[in-house]
């Protein structure tokens, strides 16, 4: 009876061992997921022929490599078997892919792009991408450090729109696959390779490619999959659950079938160097806050003694230049105030024949008149820089009012001075109505022409108008004078800048004409600008904005 007893409890064991051991081959998919596969007997597959070690053709044509087996593996799992359709590259699998000529890409990694034409599954391997460079270069690098360098990366790579992403300023030269990355960078053609580890060690060791190494890690891997047409969400999930059936021993095995993984001395182990560097990390941690710290300060004492050497220079040149301006108005304003006071006296003596007389009182005239525009000019300066001057903007006819400003400008040319002014009207139309300050409008010219017939014994002075586009006017005022210093000009705008080449003649004037130009075009949104060579002379040029 106990022997019976004992034969029924053997029996049992050993059924329930066979069903545990065929547990792999249970039935897992649902009905409606194996009728599926069956209304689909041809599923393609897209393989590539050239990516060792994971897909390629070995000698006698027969597709290998770590992909093909976990591929093979799951097909057991699923009891199906794929139509495997052999690409070359990488950018022919991709658009094969995204056209459907192809339903089922092997091997891809999931990007923010690819999910517009595809359904992942999940990864069944992991391969971190490193940098490769020469052994003459470094021996260790980041890809932070990669900067300026040429980068060689297969085109279409996940990894290539990964760098796009998070490292722009980096220069990435695309070929058409990992081998040709190598011999270009074997070549010196480009400067440093990112790429998978495995297939680079792979090709590195088959093509014996004795210059290169690899010196990096970028932080970011591979998470291969399956990538399935976006419309069949359902072959998605079966081929999830025929991964999930894969044991991570299996996976292993095929791995270190391919990439054998061999021991490594413990004094190459991240574990001893991790030690080493939490024995000396309290040591460089406060070495270098020290060194940090005392940099900081330096950094910071240099910028704030720039900063004040700056502001005292900036001083310097303010109170000199207005030292300078303030020497320079004494003068202008005690000229004509002498000419008027001394003229004054002799014209009320009974000496003079009218004649005389009335010389005199033109001089006294002109020197009053000057005396005027000097504190016309100090006023409109003293006006804009506290903010307190207007625009006013009006309608008027633009043609007239320059063939004023001319004609009043004309007749106060010296005569001794052989100068003509001309209107070069490029506006193609004999009348043209803008909105802006025509007082302002006529201030600047007047200035511009004023410093022409200043600065030109003989030729034409010439004022041209023009549109420079539909929404703004440009004018030139070019003279044939004295001209104006190259190293000049860019200081020729500034207030109480009275700049002159030819120290022997005695120019009257204030310096502040230009500046006061300047900023009035700012407030009417306009710019200007000088264009000028020594002993030919100088071409100011303004513009103004056409307003409704």
């Amino acid at each position: 009876m106990k022997f019976k007893k004992c034969i029924h409890l053997i029996l049992i064991g050993i059924i329930v061992l066979l069903t545990s051991c065929d547990t792999k081959n249970e039935d897992f998919l649902t009905q409606k997921e194996k009728s599926w596969l069956k209304q689909h007997p041809n599923i393609k597959i897209a393989v590539s022929t050239s990516f060792p070690p994971f897909q390629f053709i070995d000698e006698e044509q027969k597709s290998i490599g770590i992909s093909i087996d976990i591929l093979n593996l799951l097909e057991e799992n699923i009891d199906y078997t794929f139509e495997k359709v052999y690409f070359n590259n990488w950018k022919n699998i991709l658009t094969a892919g995204k056209t459907k000529q192809v339903d089922v890409i092997l091997e891809i990694q999931e990007t923010v792009d690819r999910k517009n034409y595809f359904h992942f599954t999940k990864p069944f391997i992991s391969i971190p991408h490193v940098i490769i460079m020469r052994k003459n270069t470094v021996d260790q690098i980041s890809i932070d450090e990669l900067e300026n360098l040429q980068i060689g990366v297969v085109n279409n790579y996940a990894v290539q729109e990964y760098i796009k992403d998070f490292y722009p300023e980096l220069k990435l030269y695309p070929l058409p696959d990992d081998l040709t990355c190598l011999q270009a960078l074997s070549n010196q053609k480009i400067d440093a390779v990112i790429t998978q580890q495995g297939y680079a060690s792979y090709e590195i060791h088959k093509e014996v490619i004795s210059n290169l190494q690899i010196v990096g890690n970028i932080g970011y891997d591979n998470e291969l999959g399956f990538a399935i047409r976006k419309d069949w969400a359902i072959l998605t999930r079966i081929l999830d659950k025929g991964l999930a059936r894969i044991q991570l021993k299996e996976k292993n095995a095929i791995i270190n079938k391919w990439i054998p993984i061999h021991p490594i001395p413990f004094w190459q182990s991240n574990i001893f160097w991790g030690i080493m560097l939490l024995i000396l990390i309290g040591l460089i941690l406060f070495f270098a806050m020290v060194y940090l710290w005392n940099k900081s300060l330096r950094r910071r004492v240099a910028i704030k003694t720039h900063q004040l050497t700056k502001l005292k220079e900036k001083a310097e040149e303010s109170n000199r230049l207005k030292s300078s301006f303030l020497a320079n108005m004494s003068h202008e304003i005690r000229t004509p105030m002498n000419a008027i006071q001394g003229f004054s006296e002799l014209i009320i003596t009974d000496k003079l024949s009218p004649e005389q007389k009335e010389r005199y009182s033109q001089i006294i005239s002109k020197n009053c008149d000057s005396l005027s525009n000097l504190v016309d000019e100090i006023l409109d300066l003293s006006q804009i820089e506290s903010g307190l001057i207007t625009i006013t903007n009006q309608e008027f006819e633009l043609i007239n009012c320059i063939e004023e400003v001319i004609y009043s400008n004309s007749i106060n040319i010296p005569k001794d001075k052989n100068i003509q002014i001309i209107f070069s009207n490029q506006f193609k139309q004999d009348s043209l109505l803008i909105n802006t300050d025509p007082l302002r409008f006529k201030q600047i010219l007047n200035n511009l022409l004023n410093n022409a017939i200043k600065f030109t014994n003989q030729g034409d002075i010439t004022i041209t108008g023009s549109f420079s586009d539909i929404n703004e006017l440009q004018f030139c005022v070019q003279d044939h004078g004295i001209g104006i210093e190259k190293s000049a000009l860019n200081s020729i705008f500034d207030r109480f800048r009275k700049i002159e080449n030819d120290t022997t003649v005695l120019y009257r004037g204030s310096g502040l004409g230009l500046n006061i130009c300047k900023k009035l075009l700012e407030l009417m949104d306009g710019q200007i600008w000088v264009k000028s060579t020594i002993g030919t002379g100088s071409s100011f040029y303004f513009t103004l904005p056409i307003k409704p």
